[in-house]
């Protein structure tokens, strides 16, 4: 067990400020007294506590890794909150709980949702009746975006086009190589997963844009917006929900002609993404 390997991203949430704080206002908004909550793919267990101070009866912390959970038994312990915040060591999509729970906290959020878990395990405990039809989601919707657009792939006198996590924190002056992106079009929605329902893991959708500059594309930046509540939404952060830059055979785009694209991907751990341009189906600006 990698201890330090397993533990680094749980440990960059729990130190992006403005990620855990937009939690934690969003979990004081939803969790009433008294409430049964599930948090699912606990990590450091932040977020557990947090529905703890919310007012909640019962918090299950589900988290799959053995030294992470062990780490935040302990944790609960020296917060004395054993009384409330119940550790359980599995895997949430096949965890079942004998009652539904008021409220579900699943910060198992990745760009897009491709790679982490959000999806299976929110369908999973819907299936196994631990959601219920009154159950209220933090998030509970997940827009994404995808817009057009060029960069220079000029790293070290190669060009090396290369999937970028662009993190808000690695552009000019930051240390890192900058690899700065030039949008073509404006963001466009994809697709919106609503959490309060079941949601098909696989997507198909056909994309219009009209650009908004001529160019060469030869990237899509894909990003997103979770929706903690009804009325607060969070986008890209330090450790949460980064954009992704996506590299794509080049496509010339005109301003003001639009294009159509038929993009298709699956999400939910080792999730992906293709995208096709449809070329009997481009227009012409009038």
């Amino acid at each position: 067990m990698d201890l330090f390997s397993n533990s680094e991203m749980p440990s960059l949430c729990l130190r992006d400020v403005e990620r855990t704080l937009a939690f934690r206002e969003a979990i004081h908004r939803v969790v009433k007294p008294g409430d049964v909550v599930l948090d699912a793919g606990a990590g450091s267990g932040i977020l557990s506590f947090f529905a703890a101070e919310a007012g909640a009866k019962r918090v299950f912390a589900i988290e799959f890794d053995k030294a992470l959970s062990d780490r935040l038994r302990q944790n609960v312990e020296l917060n004395k909150l054993g009384a409330v915040v119940e550790v359980v060591c599995a895997d949430v999509r096949s965890f079942k709980l004998p009652i539904a729970v008021d409220v579900v906290i699943a910060e198992m959020i990745d760009t897009w949702l491709l790679d982490e878990l959000q999806i299976p395990a929110l369908n999973a405990l819907r299936a196994s009746g631990t959601i219920a039809p009154t159950t209220r989601m933090i998030p509970n919707r997940y827009t994404a975006y995808a817009t057009w657009g060029h960069v220079d792939f000029n790293c070290y006198g190669f060009q090396m086009p290369f999937p970028i996590h662009d993190w808000p924190n690695l552009g000019e002056g930051s240390g890192w190589h900058p690899l700065p992106f030039q949008a073509l079009t404006e963001p466009v929605v994809v697709f919106d997963a609503n959490f309060n329902d079941r949601v098909e893991q696989q997507f198909h959708k056909r994309v219009t844009v009209t650009p908004t500059r001529t160019g060469n594309a030869n990237v899509i930046r894909l990003s997103g917006l979770a929706h903690l509540t009804d009325s607060f939404s969070l986008a890209d952060t330090l450790a949460f929900n980064g954009n992704k830059l996506l590299p794509i055979a080049p496509v010339q785009l005109t301003a003001g002609r639009p294009v159509t694209f038929l993009m298709s991907g699956y999400r939910g751990g080792r999730g992906g993404i293709e995208q096709t341009l449809c070329r009997e189906e481009k227009g012409t600006a009038d």
